[in-house]
């Protein structure tokens, strides 16, 4: 064999080698790319079916309350006033009523001099239910509602609820469906009739087709589905842009670099092991909101927010890693490491500012465990002057397991730690956790603050809201207020905190401190 025989061998030898790993490496990420939009599409599904259960379920609670309670005059005082506790408790209804010959006699907007006209069903299903897919009413400016009515009695609701989900493309398409004709109920971006036929007998269905992964959810419960389909070219953006990386580089480098992308593809993949790889490289650190008396217009304590900064300097959002972290049981850990830095901030903080209090998020799976009453009480016996120092926040979800949770709230208490209920009004369940669990605060939600000196359908929610928590002995805290018309509004009502953008964003603790003196006298709360 020549000279050149060898050379041109070993050139394809070393051609070979270099771009073998290379076709496995891209072949893998096509493979789990791919898996990954479908687990993608299948998490949008499953949200959105979720979302569109919760609505049937809140409806159908509140429709038979108001069988059970029906005598007489369904349009009664005593009937209207069941229809506003339900709005009150729901998250997702807007207006609950009594509907007599296709037309809202009543409902928990008051009594109709002139009923409002809702037009004949769209469908009835095969359990009696009528559902209206497009009802506009004379007071919300051409905006069309879904009516779901049984028995008599209609729950209004916005169509675009159950599809009102966060997705990080913009071009995701979602619906929600009716599975006795397999109508629309409500959608976003393109959905094809075809996709909606391809559930079949299945609980699930996941498939690729006309450049999207779609994926089918059928409701256990209701005779409905959810779709979404998400589009593929992102994958084929990445694998284009991979190639060109990987093909110039010989064999090791080609190698070495597989192996990389292929860790990298799974990270990527793995939001649950890049939470842990930033737990121990203490990527977590803490913002603090102010929280201010209204009447007396100072500051009077911090709530404690967590925040994610990447090394290469990017912020990774709450709302896209707290999810994944309760998903994946992280989220304790993330409230371990919390407690950790409120401990060495609030050293300080308290020596200098005794009367003040700093607020703590605290998660389901903090509420369902017994080591959290150990943390929190490690947290107060070192930085407590008083028992006012500390308040931990926990949202109506938190409260599902009630018996464990009980024990966690009351030993919580009984070491001198306040407890409030965050988000309220943002579940169906709100009232009977009022009732059953030791509380001292109520936080009103951002959302109802919003509607404030607007003709929301909702705005009045709020002073329900403000009403129930006196009645209870509450103190109030108003999540969100930006303007200082908001805040004159929660003032003359009564609520006595407040935090928002009007009054400080979210700062470092050393902001804080720098900001007191300025603030006004430090009260207790």
């Amino acid at each position: 064999m020549n000279k050149a025989s060898i050379t041109v061998i070993t050139l394809l030898a070393a051609v070979l080698a270099t771009t073998f790993p290379i076709y496995i490496a891209i072949q893998q990420a096509k493979k789990q790319g791919y898996e990954a939009e479908t687990n993608l599409a299948l998490t949008y599904a499953r949200d959105v079916q979720l979302r569109s259960d919760n609505t049937a379920d809140q409806v159908a609670k509140g429709i038979e309350m108001l069988v059970a309670a029906r005598s007489g005059n369904p349009c009664s005082d005593g009937n209207l006033e069941i229809m506003r506790r339900i709005d009150l408790g729901s998250s997702y209804i807007q207006v609950m009523g009594y509907v007599r010959d296709d037309r809202m006699v009543c409902s928990s907007l008051g009594r109709h001099q002139e009923a409002l006209p809702l037009g004949r069903a769209d469908l009835v299903t095969s359990r009696g239910v009528s559902l209206r897919k497009n009802v506009s009413l004379p007071f919300t400016n051409n905006r069309t509602f879904l009516v779901i009515e049984r028995d008599g009695y209609a729950a209004i609701i916005h169509k675009d609820l159950p599809i009102d989900t966060t997705t990080h493309q913009g071009d995701v398409s979602l619906a929600t469906f009716a599975l006795d004709d397999r109508s629309i109920l409500s959608s976003r971006g393109t959905i094809k009739p075809e996709w909606i036929a391809a559930l079949g007998d299945r609980a699930e269905a996941t498939f690729a087709e006309g450049g999207y992964v779609v994926a089918v959810v059928r409701s256990k419960r209701y005779l409905t589905a959810a779709v979404a389909a998400v589009p593929v070219h992102y994958l084929n953006q990445r694998i284009r842009s991979l190639t060109k990386l990987l093909v110039p580089i010989g064999l090791l480098a080609g190698i070495l670099l597989a192996g990389a992308i292929y860790y990298l593809a799974r990270q990527q993949m793995g939001m649950p092991a890049v939470i842990r790889s930033a737990l121990r490289r203490n990527e977590f650190f803490l913002n603090y909101q102010p929280i201010v008396d209204l009447q007396a217009d100072r500051w009077v304590g911090v709530e404690a927010l967590i925040r994610w900064r990447r090394p290469g300097g990017e912020m990774v959002r709450p709302d896209i890693f707290i999810p994944v972290a309760e998903d994946a049981g992280l989220i304790e850990r993330i409230t371990e490491r919390v407690i950790e830095i409120v401990a060495r901030d609030a050293v300080d903080l308290f020596r200098r500012y005794p009367e003040f209090h700093v607020a703590i998020n605290l998660s389901s799976a903090d509420l369902k465990s017994k080591r959290t009453i150990g943390l929190l009480r490690g947290l107060a016996d070192g930085v407590m002057k008083g028992p006012h120092n500390l308040v931990v926040e926990a949202t109506e979800r938190g409260f599902m397991h009630a018996n464990v949770a009980r024990d966690v709230i009351h030993d919580t208490r009984a070491h001198g730690i306040r407890v409030a209920i965050d988000d309220f009004g943002t579940g169906y369940s709100s009232l009977s956790y009022l009732e059953t669990f030791e509380l001292d605060f109520l936080k009103i939600d951002k959302s109802f603050i919003d509607t404030l000196g607007t003709e929301a359908a909702t705005s009045q929610v709020v002073f329900h809201i403000i009403e129930m928590a006196k009645a209870l002995k509450l103190d109030m805290i108003a999540e969100g207020v930006e303007t200082e018309a908001q805040a004159k509004v929660l003032r003359d009502r009564g609520v006595q905190y407040a935090q928002g953008w009007l009054f400080g964003k979210p700062m470092a603790m050393a902001d804080i401190l720098a900001r007191l003196p300025e603030a006004g006298r430090v009260t207790t709360i």
